[in-house]
């Protein structure tokens, strides 16, 4: 079972927000500006078809400053580009309020694809990490001269995995590690990560 983290108590949420505040500042170097183009060229060409409220580039400043607020939050010092979809879905979400029901659901169709999916994260991280472990599991069978189709424990050291995850942008793996995508097959002590079912 994943853990419950319980609420802050008052005192510490004040000194995690003068932290933030005083201590964060971050950089919007490493953003993907293509998306954020093509987002705001989108938006603004399917709201004149349908014939919704137009969007300003002022909108996608807010999006800039709304990803920077993301960021600051979790206490980086760069914008990720996952900061950047969760500000496109925050601003995605509050256009298509602010349309005729019909232009939203005709919008809310045609810009889907700017949904800011969390769990596609742990969609990933869950398979990165369980074919890691086959692919393990695969070779110690060889190297200890075991039938493939005898079954054994694998483990995969915390670090590893971080770097794998690393190489493919997905950025999440503590929330991974508490999630039940990971608790379904895996199980985590100290710094190893084990099958919870032998392979």
């Amino acid at each position: 079972m994943a853990s419950i983290t319980p609420p802050f108590h008052q005192e510490f949420l004040r000194k995690y927000i003068i932290y933030a505040k005083r201590y964060c500042a971050p950089r919007l170097n490493e953003i993907d500006r293509d998306k954020v183009s093509n987002f705001y060229a989108d938006i603004r060409r399917e709201s004149s078809v349908v014939g919704g409220i137009p969007i300003a580039v002022r909108h996608i400043e807010s999006v800039l400053r709304m990803s920077e607020a993301y960021a600051r939050m979790h206490l980086r010092d760069h914008v990720r580009s996952d900061d950047i979809d969760f500000a496109i879905d925050m601003l995605l979400e509050s256009f298509l309020q602010s349309q005729k029901m019909t232009v939203a659901r005709q919008l809310s169709k045609k810009l889907a694809k700017y949904k800011y999916q969390k769990n596609d994260n742990n969609t990933l991280l869950f398979h990165i990490l369980n074919k890691e472990a086959q692919d393990k599991a695969v070779f110690e069978k060889h190297e200890r001269g075991i039938e493939a189709t005898e079954k054994i424990p694998v483990e995969i050291t915390l670090n590893q995995f971080r770097s794998m995850a690393k190489n493919f942008n997905a950025h999440e793996v503590d929330n991974f590690l508490a999630s039940s995508y990971f608790a379904k097959e895996f199980r985590l002590e100290g710094d190893r990560i084990k099958t919870v079912k032998e392979i």
